[in-house]
């Protein structure tokens, strides 16, 4: 092989490994733009659970400010058993729509945080895998180079 084409052969081989290393360069970015996606989607979520949180608290607030008036107006105790009852009875039921709703919310952001993680960590190793699937055309090249290098010697 003429020294021309091994010239050629070895930018070609250059070429083929920048292509590779671009491409996992560009994967990784990518996944780092998905990654702070889903982690944004994340942080949304859990402002979305303490805002659930308040507006079953204000909800539940809300409840006992009407039972309390209805009782008022019945010219009944605010502090008699039926009343205590009422007031017992709807911060249970507010307590577990609360918790249920807001664990849900935590839930999802969880989720969403793992999935970041997952997608970022797929980033790393693409850019990774470029690199080890050029392991054998820098090799080739290397010999190549060592060839060319040696041939020049030999004439010397």
């Amino acid at each position: 092989m003429g020294v021309g084409m091994t010239a050629l052969n070895i930018a070609g081989k250059g070429l083929e490994i920048a292509g590779g290393v671009s491409e996992g360069i560009q994967r990784k970015t990518q996944s780092q733009i998905e990654a702070a996606k889903l982690k944004f989607a994340a942080d949304v979520g859990k402002v979305r659970a303490q805002e659930t949180d308040a507006a079953y608290r204000e909800d539940l607030e809300q409840t006992m400010q009407t039972i309390s008036a209805i009782r008022a107006s019945q010219n009944v105790r605010f502090d008699s058993p039926t009343a205590t009852a009422l007031f017992e009875k709807a911060d249970e039921v507010s307590d577990r729509a609360r918790v249920t709703a807001v664990a849900s919310e935590k839930m999802k952001a969880l989720g969403y945080e793992g999935d970041s993680a997952a997608v970022r960590a797929g980033g790393k190793m693409a850019r990774t895998t470029a690199l080890l699937k050029s392991a054998k055309t820098i090799g080739s090249l290397a010999q190549d180079i060592y060839g060319v290098g040696k041939s020049i010697y030999e004439r010397e």
